[in-house]
């Protein structure tokens, strides 16, 4: 009897092995939220699950507009890495995480400055000159959220939700300086606030995991 109790031990902690094993590897995904960012466009990323209660991943987004001003001409790139630690749950699942991430933003824009011409002390036209602009943005926070998988008996896909907290610094500077006597055209927008700012970060992302 103490043979078959041994036996039936050791095939259960092989299938548990097993099962925890199938949570590690190389995993792809896109991040929904990225199109409703102030900064929007598309975002994808890769993330590799070391073991079953850690991974590394790197985010990158395509900036293409901006939400604040559509009529900007945005373009530019971010890169966001980030450090899971993930806690054990029912049926060893790992579903529950702490992430750690960093962030890296560049925006280049265009803004439009509007220069008088004077002949004899009085303005006869105007010019429109569009003056380009670069914002830098580095930040540092903390995430806390849940990945799930889906998807049939291999579960090859999943969706992970996550939101938390922390800080940034945004520089903008001018690629080159508006001319002498111009004024720009429109209003800068409320929220482009330059300096060191709290952070709210936030991900849905769906990924397949191979």
């Amino acid at each position: 009897m103490k043979k078959i109790y041994l036996i039936i031990w050791l095939t259960g902690c092989m299938v548990a092995v097993k099962a925890q094993s199938s949570l590690t590897g190389m995993r792809v995904f896109v991040n929904v939220p990225s199109f409703t960012e102030m900064d929007g466009g598309p975002a994808a990323g890769v993330e590799y699950r070391i073991k079953n209660n850690i991974s590394i991943a790197l985010e990158g987004q395509w900036i293409l507009y901006s939400m604040l001003d559509y009529e900007r001409q945005n373009h530019g790139f971010r890169f966001t890495p980030d450090v899971k630690f993930f806690i054990p749950g029912s049926k060893q699942r790992y579903k529950w995480f702490f992430a750690v991430q960093a962030l890296y933003k560049q925006v280049n824009s265009y803004e439009d400055y509007i220069i008088p011409h004077y002949e004899d002390n009085t303005e006869v036209y105007q010019e429109l000159r569009s003056v380009g602009k670069q914002k830098q943005v580095f930040a540092m926070g903390g995430r806390f959220g849940v990945q799930s998988t889906f998807g049939g008996k291999n579960e090859r896909f999943y969706m992970e939700i996550s939101t938390g907290f922390g800080f940034r610094w945004k520089e903008t500077h001018f690629v080159q300086q508006p001319p002498a006597g111009s004024v720009k055209r429109g209003r800068e927008p409320i929220l482009e606030t330059d300096g060191f700012l709290p952070d709210i970060p936030y991900k849905i992302r769906f990924g397949y995991r191979f």
